[in-house]
């Protein structure tokens, strides 16, 4: 245990590795590229990439969109 010990250098912490730490650290944040950089400088939208929503048809839905646990369940007609 004391050789590992011994071979950290002075000053090293075993924290976790932020951006705010280590030397050109970027997490980012996972979402991905929607396009490509063009030659002048500019940015071509690759619409296949770009992400879009499908929202379900809640035409005479009655429960909102946060229900309570304890809510009992609805009595079948």
């Amino acid at each position: 245990m004391f050789g590992v010990l011994k071979s950290l250098p002075r000053g090293a912490k075993r924290l976790q590795l932020t951006a705010k730490r280590g030397h050109n650290y970027y997490k980012g944040t996972g979402s991905g590229a929607m396009g490509r950089h063009t030659k002048k400088g500019g940015y071509m939208i690759d619409w296949a990439r770009v992400r879009s929503f499908v929202v379900p048809d809640l035409e005479g839905f009655t429960l909102g969109p946060y229900v309570s646990r304890k809510t009992p369940m609805p009595k079948k007609d």
